[in-house]
C-alpha cells in the first residue's frame, strides 16, 4: 500500500508560503494539501476556496481543516461551504478532490445541511471519541463510536505522532467490536496536539461559558509565531500557537511502510511547524 503524503499549511497562507520561497518546493513534493484553521474559529475565511481552486488547478488534492466553533464561526463556516458549492457548480472546484475535516459536530451538522459532496474526515479534536492514543498506543476504545461515524459516512481519522512505534489493537477488532477494514488514519508529524482552548492563551481575554463568542476579536498573534513554554514540574519542552498546546517529536516514529500498515495508517502530513 503506498502511503500518500500530504503538507499542512495550518496558519500559512499560500501567499505567505510564496512569499517565504517554499511553494515550489511544497508543490513537487506532496500530492495533498491541508489548509484552513484546524483549531481556532477566528482564522475561518473565504479566500479558502479560492486556495482550494488554485491548488486543484496545479493537480493537488486538498483538505481543508475546519475548528471547533460557536455561533460565530458556523456562520463563517456557513459562508465557505456555500461558496465551495458555487465553485463547484460552475465547474471550477472537482468535489472528488476535495476532503473536509471537522473538529466539531456542528460542522459536521453544517456539512450535511449544505449537502457537500466532499468526503467528510474525523479531526485530530474529536480523536479521543474512538481512540486511545495514550501511554505508546493507538487503540480503538469505543467500537459504538466507530460504528456511528461511519453510519454518517466519515471512515478517515486524523490522529498524531507520540513520538513512537505504537501498539494497536486492530487485529483484535471482534473481541472490541469493530472492523479496522471500516477506517483509515492519517498521521500528522512531528506535533502532537495536547490541549485545546476555548480562547486563544495568548491573543484573547477568557470568554466565559455563558458569553457569547460573537463579539470578541484577537489580534492574531497566532500568526507571527509560536511560542516556547517551560515549567518546573514539564520536562518536555511545549510550543504554544494559538489556542493550542503542542509537543514536538523530530525522531522518526516508523522503520517502515510496513509499519504504517499496521496502524491502518495509510496517509501521512508533514507539519513545517505547530
Amino acid at each position: 500500500m503506498a502511503i500518500e503524503k500530504g503538507i499542512r499549511l495550518g496558519t500559512m497562507t499560500l501567499a505567505g508560503l510564496k512569499k517565504s520561497g517554499g511553494l515550489e518546493a511544497a508543490l513537487k513534493g506532496f500530492r495533498r494539501f491541508y489548509i484552513g484553521p484546524e483549531f481556532c474559529e477566528n482564522l475561518l475565511g473565504r479566500s479558502l476556496c479560492g486556495e482550494a481552486a488554485w491548488l486543484q488547478e496545479k493537480g493537488k488534492k486538498v483538505c481543508l481543516l475546519t475548528p471547533m466553533i460557536s455561533e460565530k464561526g458556523a456562520g463563517l463556516l456557513d459562508s465557505i461551504f456555500k461558496d465551495l458549492l458555487k465553485l463547484v457548480k460552475s465547474g471550477r472546484l472537482d468535489p472528488a478532490g476535495l476532503e473536509i475535516t471537522a473538529n466539531d459536530f456542528g460542522a459536521i451538522e453544517l456539512a450535511k445541511r449544505n449537502r457537500l459532496p466532499f468526503r467528510l474526515n474525523a479531526g485530530r479534536l474529536l480523536r479521543n471519541i474512538v481512540f486511545n492514543d495514550t501511554e505508546e498506543s493507538f487503540t480503538v476504545n469505543n467500537g459504538l463510536a466507530l460504528d456511528f461515524f461511519r453510519k454518517i459516512g466519515i471512515k478517515r481519522y486524523e490522529l498524531s505522532t507520540i513520538g513512537a512505534s505504537p501498539r494497536v489493537n486492530f487485529t483484535k477488532g471482534g473481541l472490541y467490536g469493530f472492523d479496522r477494514r471500516n477506517f483509515s488514519i492519517t498521521l500528522y508529524y512531528p506535533y502532537l496536539n495536547l490541549t485545546s482552548t476555548r480562547t486563544c492563551l495568548v491573543g484573547m481575554r477568557d470568554v466565559p461559558p455563558e458569553e457569547s463568542a460573537r463579539g470578541v476579536s484577537c489580534a492574531r498573534e497566532c500568526l507571527i509565531s509560536s511560542f516556547e513554554l517551560a515549567h518546573p514540574s514539564i520536562n518536555e519542552k511545549m510550543l504554544v500557537r494559538g489556542n493550542t498546546v503542542f509537543l514536538e517529536f523530530p525522531e522518526k516514529f516508523y522503520a517502515s511502510e510496513k509499519d504504517l500498515a499496521r496502524m491502518n495508517v495509510d496517509r501521512l502530513v508533514y507539519a513545517p511547524f505547530p
